[in-house]
């Protein structure tokens, strides 16, 4: 009973060090590494007093609602985590951002105090501007435009159904720069 146990050990040992020694090819490598994308992103960063406005039925005049956001820059300025609280609607959100370089597409998962799910979506940028993202139905589409230095807006927009309407429109002002990482 020793000897298999030791062998398997030594096994394990010895794949250990095989794999630590392996060398990643560069086009891994580099895209391993944070690139403009993140840059893009981490303009995201800080807190933010947010103006929100949502419509629960398309046509109907929106319920406004005030919260605050904070951004910042997690694992070495890979990722974008925001958390977000509107306090008299007792909602609170945390997002992940990120840009997958190998894919040339941005990610983001989302959750919130008003459901079970995690949200996933993925886009791109339209040109230097809005960052536009959808889940994998196609059923919801989010826009995160930055306007001028410390303002945005963010639209979450229902595509389903005869024509899409805008459910949430959130207009974020910064009010201090977070920090960069964690």
């Amino acid at each position: 009973m020793k000897k298999p146990l030791l062998f398997l050990s030594l096994g394990l040992m010895a794949g250990l060090l095989l794999s630590a020694s392996i060398t990643t090819p560069a086009h891994i490598q580099d895209n391993e590494r944070p690139g403009p994308e993140h840059k893009f992103l981490a303009g995201m960063v800080g807190e933010f007093e947010s103006h929100n406005s949502i419509w629960l039925t398309p046509g109907t005049k929106p319920m406004m609602a005030e919260g605050k956001s904070t951004s910042k820059m997690i694992m070495d300025g890979r990722f974008l985590f925001s958390h977000s609280q509107m306090p008299e609607l007792k909602h609170e959100s945390f997002a992940i951002v990120g840009y997958n370089r190998n894919r040339k597409v941005y990610t983001m998962f989302s959750i919130d105090n008003q459901g079970c799910e995690m949200d996933y979506f993925e886009g791109k940028r339209k040109g230097k501007g809005a960052l536009v993202l959808k889940d994998p139905s196609g059923f919801v589409q989010v826009t995160m435009t930055p306007t001028k230095k410390g303002k945005s807006n963010t639209e979450i927009v229902i595509l389903a159904g005869d024509e899409p309407y805008v459910l949430v429109s959130t207009d974020l002002v910064r009010t201090e720069v977070a920090d960069e990482d964690d």
